[in-house]
């Protein structure tokens, strides 16, 4: 593996000639808020612009985005972004990117369909939108790049690799990826024109690491049709499925079940009605007639005639699955007899928020296990066998590992090494770490670029800074005491004993032995501190803050939030 360099020191710099630069600013070392810089010294675009969601110990936080640091010092030279699939964590940053930079995007009809939804919703301009056909050709830039977008299975239509013809050699980025042998649109993964490309010769290949870790290949998503059929078969009541909104394919095969079972179809979820009507638009899906009925209209049938399709799979607090088990939703409760499937895999640090889901549907009696069923799911991402399929027949000469944690891609990189990847044709990347290719053939680590994370709140016109979720969270686990100081605008002074206030502290503020522990040390502070910081506000804070944080470090061993406050006293 090749070394890795703290700093790429000189990175404000533009490539110089015959350089290219890819640098991942998100989706390495984690799952989700997928984006690569691609940079020479003619050409500036991204691949993909996903967005990360937020996990428990980041509260009030709707959405992650990549810090685009790295694109500032080159704003007027951006040229487009490129995108392999619809997925959030591939398009999810769009309207917050292109805000700033309203450039080109470029992406397969399904994809952009997708993203245009997004753009309207943020009031962006939709012509920033360019559809481009299986294997169709995008020259980027100053032209001296061409993209081709090849197709390739995933658990949505449309979902692409893509790859880049340039000066340094062809690069192939594998998008998420598996092989599906039988999937369900006949669009099968374009295995011969990447054969094709490993032929003539392909300079690096860039390869989805999500399921390295599973050994043997990723059932067809034509397997799920069993235990789909097996829930239809064994539920007497409702039967209610959740699963990923554009997961076309997934419900392609539950609506047929269900017109087959004669059972109508009720949508619960704004992404839901949204995806299924892009998906009809683009004949990605087709639908019987009457089939869907309005939620208002569930009453009117029998339990055993209704299926109920929800957004939910991850435990989403506000999705269609957590309105019915709110029971919010009239006319459609969930009961005895009644069947709850998730159809859908459980992304990392959502598997508490869905165990919890699941035990609230037993509670008001219907039935979640999956024993008996056979496969409810298939993953969109190829297993060992497939990463390795994609590795030999694209025969790269270099070897990069994307999307997933640093185990993943480490072990990626031992997969390649098992086929015969030597060492130093395998470059382990992280996130904003530089790897730069050269005409001549060289290839290096300069070092990392400025990355980090961007936090979103909706009706916040602006990102919102790391601090406050650290503040939120040292809320919600130790709460918040404030030190209230009056003090002599003349005499310099105080004016009257120091008063403490909590709330969510494991001292209340009724606890007055404790207040007056903490006044008095707020006190002392004061009058020892040096003139020139209680002249100076924000010194002086500081300086109370740390005095009483130690105490009640030392006293409770909790860490609150603790807020000094000084006043002026009134003139008497």
């Amino acid at each position: 593996m090749m070394p890795v360099a703290p700093e790429f020191a000189t990175w404000t710099e533009a490539p110089a000639a015959g350089e290219l630069r890819l640098i991942p600013i998100g989706g390495l070392g984690e799952f989700g808020m997928n984006a690569l810089v691609v940079h020479s010294a003619r050409s500036l675009f991204l691949v993909d612009c996903g967005q990360l969601f937020p996990s428990d110990d980041q509260p009030g936080i709707d959405s992650i985005v990549p810090d685009f640091a790295y694109l500032e010092p080159f704003a007027d030279q951006l040229q487009a972004v490129l995108l392999t699939h619809g997925h959030e964590d591939h398009i999810g940053a769009l309207p917050y990117f292109l805000r700033r930079w309203p450039v080109p995007v470029y992406g397969t009809a399904f994809t952009l369909g997708l993203v245009e939804g997004k753009l309207r919703e943020h009031g962006l301009d939709v012509g920033l939108l360019h559809t481009v056909p299986d294997y169709g050709r995008v020259r980027v830039g100053a032209g001296e790049i061409e993209a081709e977008w090849i197709p390739v299975t995933h658990s949505l239509p449309d979902a692409c690799a893509l790859a880049l013809h340039t000066p340094q050699g062809v690069l192939v980025h594998s998008g998420d990826f598996k092989i599906d042998p039988e999937p369900l649109d006949g669009r099968t993964t374009g295995m011969e024109r990447l054969t094709a490309l490993g032929d003539a010769g392909v300079r690096l290949l860039m390869a989805d690491s999500t399921n390295v870790g599973r050994p043997g290949r990723s059932p067809s998503e034509s397997a799920c049709r069993e235990g789909l059929e097996a829930a239809f078969e064994q539920t007497k009541g409702r039967l209610f499925v959740t699963t990923f909104s554009s997961n076309i394919h997934r419900l392609q095969t539950l609506i047929d079940l269900a017109y087959e079972f004669r059972r109508r179809v009720v949508l619960l979820g704004r992404s839901l009605d949204r995806n299924l009507t892009l998906a009809r638009s683009l004949k990605r899906l087709s639908l019987p007639d009457d089939i869907l009925i309005d939620v208002k209209d569930a009453q009117l049938f029998d339990p055993e005639d209704l299926l109920v399709l929800c957004t939910g799979s991850q435990g989403e607090p506000m999705s269609g699955l957590a309105r019915l088990l709110r029971r919010e939703v009239k006319g459609l409760p969930i009961q005895p007899g009644d069947r709850l499937v998730v159809s859908a895999r459980s992304i990392p640090g959502n598997e508490v928020a869905i165990s919890r889901m699941l035990d609230e549907a037993e509670r008001l009696g219907a039935e979640t296990s999956l024993e008996g069923l056979g496969p409810v799911h298939a993953s969109g991402h190829g297993s060992r066998d497939e990463l390795a399929d994609l590795i030999r027949a694209v025969r790269p000469a270099q070897m990069v590992p994307v999307h997933g944690t640093y185990r993943n891609l480490r072990a990626h990189g031992k997969l390649a090494a098992s086929l015969g990847w030597a060492p130093e044709r395998i470059s382990l990347l992280d996130g904003g770490l530089c790897l730069r290719l050269f005409v001549d053939g060289r290839v290096d680590m300069p070092g990392a670029v400025p990355v980090g994370k961007c936090f979103v709140s909706e009706g916040v016109d602006h990102m919102v800074d790391a601090r406050v979720i650290k503040d939120r969270l040292i809320l919600q686990e130790d709460g918040v005491v404030f030190a209230t100081l009056l003090v002599d605008p003349q005499t310099g002074d105080l004016a009257a004993d120091p008063t403490i206030l909590s709330r969510g502290f494991v001292m209340l503020s009724d606890d007055e032995a404790y207040a007056d522990l903490l006044a008095g040390v707020a006190r002392k502070t004061y009058e020892e501190a040096p003139p020139q910081v209680r002249k100076d506000g924000e010194a002086l804070r500081d300086t109370l803050r740390l005095a009483l944080r130690r105490v009640i470090r030392k006293t409770t061993q909790t860490r609150p939030l603790v807020i000094p406050v000084v006043l002026e006293a009134p003139p008497s």
